[in-house]
């Protein structure tokens, strides 16, 4: 399965924070999971374009909609959080979810990161090594 960038975005592959670029040829499971989270990504193959029909099946239930990324870009927010999000924006995992699907969520925003922290650190064994990536992220 392969995609093609189509807008320049930060993205969380790995644990790890990924910069891509317009253009940009991605392939494999990073392919999969850019069209699953909705980042700003075109499919460049004949998979990758039956991915995004059943995904876009999946969650507008009849009505069109395009794809947003996952988060903003790594340009000044407007700092107001995941609290209210706009309708465009994704909806935050499950507190639960994986540590790579939390960390993609939140990106580089400092609000969505102390979101995460706090429901974390409010569980009976919070995951030490998510705290510690949220915890850079909300003080950045």
């Amino acid at each position: 399965m392969r995609v093609v960038v189509r807008e320049a975005f930060r993205a969380y592959i790995n644990m790890q924070p990924e910069d891509f670029t317009v253009g940009q040829k991605i392939k494999g499971d990073t392919a999969v999971r850019l069209l699953r989270s909705g980042a700003a990504v075109e499919p460049d193959d004949d998979a990758a374009r039956e991915l995004t029909e059943q995904l876009r099946g999946d969650e507008d239930d009849g009505q069109e909609q395009e794809p947003d990324p996952p988060h903003e870009p790594p340009s000044g927010g407007t700092g107001d959080g995941p609290a209210h999000p706009e309708p465009s924006t994704p909806p935050a995992p499950s507190h639960d979810a994986p540590v790579k699907d939390l960390l993609a969520w939140v990106g580089e925003d400092p609000a969505r990161a102390q979101e995460v922290l706090e429901l974390e650190r409010a569980k009976d064994q919070p995951r030490s090594t998510l705290v510690k990536q949220l915890e850079k992220i909300a003080t950045a």
